[in-house]
């Protein structure tokens, strides 16, 4: 299910790479006795992907379909069921799994998380130069002497001030408080950072602030991001290359350009689709998509999207359709019956650039 590299340079570059990851998650019927176990419920259900150093992935589907899941197995901040995640050819889920500290401490460092709520990833109790000294403590790569100097630095780059050091998490605003969360994340140098939804809860006018923020960093420190998101606008923004996730499972990769002009997958299409354009002669009618998402307890059998697909076959209700390249072109899709290679006009403007 796992898409071809297009060339051996681009797959030789791939500093994360992550294959059949799986996160179950056990249902249990409690008794007065026992517990019996009467489903599971396929959170992530074999994914594969890979993100090239210094470029953006942007992974987007609808709320529910394992994104967050699949973000924190490849941090093992859960453990994943199965699969395996390298990261610049250590393989993380062994390093999590021996539990030596040392190592996973190093793998931490390369691999940091910015978490959606920016107002609860930080201890009220702490200051901000309590928050940022916490990784140089833990690791142990800044001398003591130097960690009020390392707190400043790291204020600057996210455009915060000194001062800001001795406040609470309470006298910040939202986007001040995201500001912090990033600088947390860089406060040990990592190699690739993991932003899921950094913008959700933000004003529209702070979003595109730390969007830029965001893409400023990736150019000067040379980060690679796998950005999580159900904003398709930031996503396009952000974003080199874009995978669309739906019920646990990948859908179609493709350069950001390709899947936003010319979506092969049905659920890709219908995403797109879907995006507001400020044009109040235009139909909303054939927007939304029919149906409700199925219970990832209970996924339909062959392809998960069929049920709701226009373009269903009966093939799609028995065969699980593998995630292929398209010819003479870095995009993949998993789908018997893709769409054709048409572009989608109305969502090349600036609606969702």
């Amino acid at each position: 299910m796992t898409p071809q590299p297009v060339t051996q340079a681009a797959a030789a570059d791939d500093i994360l790479k992550v294959r059949e990851l799986r996160k179950l998650y056990p249902v249990l019927r409690r008794g007065l006795f026992r517990s019996r176990r009467i489903g599971t419920i396929r959170a992530v259900d074999g994914i594969s992907f890979s993100v090239r150093r210094g470029e953006t992935l942007g992974l987007v589907g609808e709320s529910g379909c394992g994104k967050t899941t699949a973000a924190r197995a490849i941090l093992h901040l859960i453990e994943p069921t199965s699969g395996s995640v390298q990261l610049g050819g250590t393989d993380l889920t062994e390093v999590f799994r021996k539990a030596d500290r040392a190592q996973a401490l190093s793998a931490r460092r390369r691999l940091q998380y910015v978490f959606q709520d920016p107002y609860l990833s930080l201890n009220p109790r702490w200051t901000i130069a309590q928050t940022l000294t916490e990784p140089l403590r833990v690791h142990r790569q800044v001398p003591p002497d130097q960690w009020n100097r390392r707190v400043v630095e790291l204020l600057d780059l996210v455009g915060l001030e000194a001062y800001h050091a001795w406040r609470y998490p309470h006298e910040f605003s939202g986007g001040q408080r995201q500001r912090v969360g990033i600088a947390r994340a860089l406060a040990v140098n990592p190699e690739v950072v993991i932003c899921d939804e950094p913008v959700s809860s933000l004003d529209v006018s702070v979003r595109a602030q730390i969007l830029n923020l965001l893409a400023d960093l990736r150019d000067s420190l040379r980060l690679t991001y796998l950005y999580i998101s159900h904003d398709l606008s930031s996503v396009r923004f952000i974003s080199t290359r874009v995978a669309v996730m739906y019920l646990g499972q990948i859908v179609e990769i493709a350069d950001v350009d390709s899947l936003f002009e010319r979506p092969r997958h049905h659920y890709s299409y219908a995403l797109l689709k879907a995006i507001p354009v400020p044009d109040p002669d235009t139909s909303a009618a054939d927007t939304v998509l029919k149906g409700e998402v199925p219970s990832a307890m209970n996924v339909p059998p062959g392809c998960r999207f069929h049920p709701r697909c226009p373009a269903a076959l009966p093939i799609c209700a028995t065969v699980v359709p593998a995630l292929e390249q398209v010819p003479d072109r870095d995009h993949a899709v998993a789908c018997h019956n893709p769409r054709s290679d048409q572009a989608i006009v109305r969502h090349t403007s600036g609606a969702i650039a």
